[in-house]
């Protein structure tokens, strides 16, 4: 799959005006948010209540939320191309260009989160069903059953792994699964202001997990 996205972004950047090449194309950092509606009822059991049994970003509240579904996917493009700027190979699932028809939603972030050096869950005030769920859960918990990163040079530990994923959020946005991310899955939760402020804290963690690759604990995936 590393290669398969590095590909896809390289072809992009050449035919695209929304990418752009970078130095480190072997470092890749998946963004990850609320930006694509996705089937919910498929990814729970049979006997679940979407309502009460999901934090989940299915539902928009226009009234409680500082956002629109629009302006989630401008901020997170933003981050992207400012990450972008700094030579970090960031993408978004949009960008790799695989249809659902092949891979649903769910599957993908797995598959994307396992394949890259960093993930980052942007997670804005959308309304008050917010939660850090489905998606960011089920990559966390993938990363402790299965091994997590892709190839010869995975990780060791399982807190190592984790170490590569962290969720920035506005210091407005309350959800239980935030309060669990690092006591659980020991991975970083970190507050923005405002989109500059967003793509600062990324390029800062990108950063520190680049420096691990070189010189601390954490193996290179290139």
């Amino acid at each position: 799959m590393r290669e398969r996205i590095i590909d896809n972004l390289l072809h992009a950047a050449g035919d695209s005006d929304a990418l752009t090449p970078v130095q480190r194309e072997q470092f890749l950092v998946y963004l990850m948010g609320p930006y694509r509606t996705f089937d919910v009822d498929a990814l729970l059991p049979a006997d679940a209540d979407v309502e009460t049994d999901t934090p989940s970003f299915a539902t928009w509240d226009g009234t409680s939320g500082a956002y629109a579904e629009d302006e989630v996917l401008r901020l997170l493009q933003e981050t992207r191309d400012c990450l972008r700027d700094r030579g970090f190979n960031a993408f978004l699932a949009i960008d790799v260009g695989i249809s659902l028809d092949e891979m649903d939603a769910a599957t993908q972030s797995i598959d994307f989160a396992r394949a890259s050096n960093a993930t980052i869950f942007i997670a804005p005030q959308v309304g008050k069903n917010l939660g850090v769920g489905i998606e960011i859960g089920s990559v966390l918990e993938d990363v402790l059953s299965t091994g997590g990163m892709q190839g010869p040079a995975a990780d060791a530990t399982p807190s190592a792994r984790t170490r590569r994923i962290m969720v920035a959020t506005e210091p407005s946005v309350r959800s239980a699964m935030l309060g669990v991310v690092h006591a659980r899955w020991d991975a970083s939760v970190r507050a923005f202001s405002d989109a500059a402020d967003c793509c600062r804290l990324c390029a800062q963690f990108c950063t520190h997990i680049l420096n691990e690759e070189l010189y601390g604990s954490l193996d290179r995936l290139d």
